[in-house]
């Protein structure tokens, strides 16, 4: 299991590794207990319908009603489960941006979900930490302003065009196109 929670961890820049690990942990606990208790109830209920035990017939309202607090448990954890996915899902969308900030529109495009879920989603996973390097900005147009670390694949620089002097802003190592001119730019030739 440790193995499988480190690929989880390791997947992106952009994700909080801690976070991510402690999510990941909470999911496991809470599919582990609930799932056992689950079964452990169920196997209880059901048996206790058949009539096989007099004791277990006698205590089918009980079982029951101890049965739901766990499938509420293993259900959370499937939630956090989906919730890493959707953090490692917005970590790729980040990565491949080009010039550094993420619209609403472009997260929507790249999703195919409605804005308000999109926004929702975001709000929740920088409420918890989820993305570093990294800020959801609500103000104006929403859009997420991907800073990234110096020297890393995440970093960004300020391009000057040679033809026109105007600055674009480029992921570090990649090419593009000058926001006034449209002539194509480079991040490689600049020197860190």
């Amino acid at each position: 299991m440790k193995d499988v929670a480190k690929n989880i961890v390791t997947t992106g820049t952009y994700i909080s590794k801690t976070a991510i690990k402690r999510l990941f942990l909470k999911k496991n606990i809470q599919m582990i207990i609930g799932g056992f208790w689950t079964v452990f109830f169920l196997y209880a209920i059901i048996e206790g319908l058949l009539g096989n035990n007099e004791i277990l017939r006698n205590s089918v309202l009980t079982s029951t009603i101890l049965c739901v607090p766990f499938v509420l448990m293993f259900l959370a954890g499937i939630r956090n489960g989906k919730k890493i996915g959707v953090a490692r899902r917005y970590n790729s969308i980040f990565m491949c941006d080009s010039d550094g900030t993420v619209t609403l529109d472009e997260l929507v495009r790249q999703t195919g979900k409605e804005p308000f879920k999109v926004l929702s989603e975001l709000e929740w996973l920088f409420r918890k930490g989820m993305f570093c390097d990294c800020t959801l900005q609500k103000g104006g147009i929403p859009c997420v302003i991907l800073a990234g670390k110096e020297g890393s694949k995440s970093s960004f620089v300020t391009v000057v065009c040679e033809k026109c002097n105007g600055t674009t802003r480029l992921r570090a190592g990649t090419y593009g196109k000058c926001e006034y001119c449209g002539s194509a730019i480079s991040s490689r030739k600049i020197n860190q």
